[in-house]
């Protein structure tokens, strides 16, 4: 009874459970903010300023998420032998082998046979350029079986990630919300509701017992708790749980088909694409391996045709190094731009984007936690120290400018 005259006669203590709602909802925010931004360091290094949580940890953060891509959910050579099927590829290279091709026919015929192209006419020309064509096909076909034979050491994974995430570094904070922009929702959500319910008890300890330090203390404990509780709830427990009627999970975990499904997107797209893949390649060892797969393919072709009897007709035997070379140059300089044989090979030749996500459904709880769990764990004890500094600062501004007067009379 005396509580409830104590609070009727000073309606405004009303206002702490809001105003308690509302420091949880923004220390919330403000912490998930900090985990993101800014990209770059904001101030004087290294005693005063602030960078985004993950930005700063980027290549530590990919160390990590390679090591699980690489560990628990792909293994090149597997994926490539479960995945890679010659007459599947085949439509997907059919502009390649055109323009592949194309080349060859120009650097024979139109340089070296002029007048001898010229005068087959149209029926020769295409019976000629289908028989190329089929023959560049076979060849495509067995150095994509060459290269899938040795992707592991043509294609390094762990340093197209890492120079994918150090060429930009707010990727790996966009690559973390995508995946979890649920559990961030619920973060920043979640310091409303508890905050609400710490004014409840904060309001009622303040009546009763209304020193100084009731507010700024309560304040503190806002902000540090809406914040601690909330990354908890986000990964545990991490198998159901009946607690009564209920059913509980940490809703990352509750989540896992979801998030497996964004995980290999982003991964298939925004980092293992082809385009990196091909640059990382072309910057390492893998392009000297690649050069050999298609110089010895494609020198079978030539030296299959100039075998023929009427290679000696087209071109004499002193030329043919030559055009053998400049064959070679040509093809070598075209295979890794986009759309020519290794960028298309790069990007189609398996559903990687399918093959992440069926994989990391299928992981166990603590393997699967590692996909997010590294974004909050290393620095999450400044994020909650920044939730309580905050709601301290809350906590003493509405203790002078709000409750001022009324602790006055409350004390009396």
């Amino acid at each position: 009874m005396e509580l409830l005259s104590r609070i009727q006669d000073n309606w405004i203590v009303l206002l702490i459970p809001l105003i308690s709602a509302g420091v949880g909802w923004f220390t919330n925010v403000v912490a998930v903010k900090m985990m993101f931004h800014p990209v770059e360091f904001v101030g004087i290094r290294p005693y005063l300023g602030w960078q985004g949580v993950i930005p700063a940890n980027a290549l530590r953060f990919a160390k990590v998420s390679n090591a699980l891509i690489t560990e628990k959910l792909l293994s090149l050579r597997e994926l490539f032998d479960e995945t890679f099927n010659a007459d599947s590829f085949t439509g997907k290279l059919g502009a390649v082998v055109d323009d592949v091709t194309e080349q060859i026919i120009d650097e024979v015929a139109n340089k070296h046979a002029v007048a001898m192209w010229a005068n087959a006419g149209g029926f020769m020309q295409n019976k000629v350029r289908a028989r190329v064509r089929a023959e560049v096909l076979e060849v495509s076909h067995a150095i994509a079986r060459d290269m899938a034979d040795q992707i592991e050491d043509i294609m390094d994974i762990e340093r197209t990630v890492l120079e994918a995430i150090d060429r930009h570094r707010a990727l790996m904070g966009e690559m973390f919300y995508e995946v979890g922009r649920t559990e961030f929702n619920f973060v920043e959500r979640s310091g409303l509701y508890f905050g609400f319910l710490f004014g409840i008890v904060q309001m009622i300890v303040w009546v009763m017992y209304p020193a100084p330090w009731i507010l700024p203390a309560a304040g503190f404990g806002v902000g540090y708790f809406t914040n601690w509780v909330a990354l908890k709830l986000v990964f545990a427990p991490r198998e159901p749980m009946k607690v009564g009627p209920f059913t509980v999970q940490g809703l990352f975990h509750k989540r896992q088909p979801e998030v497996a499904d964004a995980f290999g997107r982003i991964v298939a797209t925004r980092v293992l694409n082809a385009d990196n893949i091909v640059r990382t390649v072309m910057e390492g060892d893998g392009a000297q391996r690649m050069n050999e797969i298609i110089e010895h393919r494609v020198g079978e072709l030539i030296g299959k045709y100039e075998a023929h009897p009427m290679a000696a007709l087209v071109l004499p035997e002193d030329q043919r190094p030559a055009l053998r070379a400049q064959v070679l140059e040509r093809i070598q300089r075209e295979w890794p731009k986009p759309g020519g044989f290794f960028h298309t090979f790069a990007g189609e030749a398996v559903d990687l984007h399918g093959e992440l996500e069926r994989r990391m459904a299928a992981l166990d709880r603590e393997s699967y936690e590692g996909v997010l769990r590294p974004a909050f764990q290393q620095d999450e004890w400044k994020l909650i120290a920044a939730g309580a500094v905050l709601g301290t600062i809350a906590g003493a501004l509405q203790l002078v400018y709000i409750f001022g007067d009324a602790m006055e009379r409350l004390s009396r």
